[in-house]
């Protein structure tokens, strides 16, 4: 049993797992593969130096078996003088509250009350029982439900304070090393009975498999390392791209290289894999803004491996291969405006852009009509602005910004409005030869059809005089030394009273 001890040791120095100091916090259910675990951590810790504790969840699933199994735990705990921690929870509760299945809900509150542990204790990180067979299983459990490599990777051997030491040792083993050191251990019966998917692959499945390679687990570990490998460089270069597109450059279209020195540089923020994937796709993946744009062409122009991946961390991880491919397919329309709902995200084509933007996303609604007068600030809500108005004496300084406007006051008929796009508005832009109508410059200018209600537009009675971002007409005109009405438009974030 010293072999399974200096491989377990082995494979967590690969991903730097254990501290030097500090304490180490184990998972046990009760079960042969948590005490397995449990025993192993005690001998590895006095070679180590550093401490460890024990955390128990009980799921109350199993009425007084749940309860039987605390007790053995924390006895197990006591009589070794080992820091013991316990927790339990209404699972069936909090599946029906959040619509989840029994499983899904019991590794939320599990591992929820792991991480307040963790913190409660002051452990450095926290080891769970994991194994080759478990990790196989998983593979299969994503195969089924159409994982991509991601989740062909398997469980991570390390996530964040979350280390899975045993994730090379196989169920075999775990009982040869128990029946070795006579530690004791529960029987799960749920584990028994097929209501479950991963016990229907448990029983049914893999011993097929293992009838065709007895060392089918191994073969899965190693393909699972592979795998990880092939998404880590695919991942990276779908980061790289999103970051180049932040910084405002010109993303590459190549495949970036990305060196493979070590494989604890497998983990980062595009690779937490859940342990226990149940639907097959990436975990909610965060990013900072609301809404994020991408060139239509560059994305497009990307390799299937790394565009796919670039779509499923803008849209939070929250997409299956039919909503990628449907992000893909709005990227080569041509119809410049389109929309697309997406679990969680609206996607737009918006001419040379695609835009991702978090949540249900209708067209803006506009805004009111205001009617700014001379010495007035008024808010535009709905367009995120202000409008200010005052009179002055026009200085004859050309004013080039598309955002504040001056009018010559005798050529000015009737009250000023501030409002959005009317049918039929038209404008003959200073400088220009013709007269357009604002929808047309609208397209010229490639202003999205949703955002087309909250350009504010400046007119008379007499017609438009301004429209905010494209420009004002050739009609008053102030010359130097005019009496002039000026309207200045603000963002309202940068303005607060």
């Amino acid at each position: 049993m010293q072999k399974l001890i200096s491989r377990i040791m082995d494979f967590a120095d690969e991903y730097n797992m254990f501290p030097k100091t500090g304490l180490v916090m184990v998972c046990v259910s009760g079960g042969a593969d948590s005490m397995c675990l449990f025993g192993v951590l005690l001998e590895i810790s006095r070679l180590r130096g550093f401490n460890v504790c024990v955390a128990h969840y009980n799921h109350m699933l199993r009425g007084e078996e749940s309860c039987r199994d605390e007790a053995f735990v924390r006895e197990y705990c006591t009589v070794r003088g080992v820091p013991f921690y316990s927790g339990s929870g209404d699972v069936r509760g909090h599946a029906k509250k959040k619509g989840i299945g029994i499983e899904e809900a019991a590794r939320d509150l599990r591992y929820a009350f792991f991480d307040e542990a963790a913190k409660e204790s002051g452990s450095v990180v926290i080891a769970t029982a994991h194994t080759a067979d478990d990790n196989a299983e998983t593979m299969l459990l994503n195969f089924v439900r159409g994982a991509g490599a991601a989740g062909f990777s398997g469980i991570p051997p390390k996530r964040g304070v979350l280390i899975r030491p045993m994730l090379r040792i196989s169920r075999d083993d775990v009982l040869d090393y128990i029946r070795e050191r006579d530690i004791p251990f529960v029987e799960d019966s749920s584990n028994s009975l097929d209501i479950y998917t991963r016990n229907k692959l448990r029983h049914n499945v893999a011993p097929v498999l293992r009838e065709i390679n007895p060392r089918f687990s191994e073969a899965a570990a190693n393909a699972s390392e592979v795998l990880r490998a092939d998404e880590e460089y695919l991942a990276g270069a779908a980061r790289e791209f999103i970051n180049s597109a932040k910084r405002g450059g010109s993303p590459d279209t190549g495949i970036p290289f990305f060196s493979y020195n070590n494989k604890k540089t497998i983990h980062n923020e595009l690779l937490q894999i859940e342990d226990e994937v149940e639907t097959g796709a990436n975990p909610e993946l965060r990013f900072p803004n609301s809404e994020f744009s991408l060139g239509v062409d560059e994305l497009l122009g990307l390799p299937f491996a790394v565009s796919s991946r670039v779509i499923r961390y803008l849209c939070r991880g929250k997409t299956s291969y039919r909503h990628v491919k449907a992000v893909l397919e709005l990227c080569g329309r041509g119809s410049p405006n389109a929309s697309l709902s997406l679990p969680g995200m609206t996607v737009f084509r918006e001419y040379g852009r695609i835009v991702f933007a978090q949540g249900r996303v209708a067209a803006a609604e506009g805004f009111e009509p205001v009617y700014p007068e001379d010495g007035s600030r008024i808010a535009l809500p709905g367009a995120g602005l202000f409008v200010s108005c005052k009179m002055l004496a026009c200085n004859g300084t050309i004013n080039k910004s598309l955002t504040t406007f001056l009018f010559q006051c005798i050529d000015l008929c009737g009250r000023i409005t501030v409002r959005p796009r009317l049918e039929g508005d038209e404008i003959k832009l200073l400088g220009h030869k013709y007269t357009k109508s604002v929808r047309k410059l609208y397209i010229e200018h490639r202003i999205p059809v949703r955002k087309r209600s909250i350009i504010p537009v400046v007119a008379d009675e007499k017609g438009v005089l301004a429209v905010y971002g494209i420009g004002a007409g050739d009609r008053a005109v102030p010359k130097p030394g005019d009496p002039a009405l000026q309207i200045d438009f603000g963002e309202m974030c940068r303005y607060v009273e």
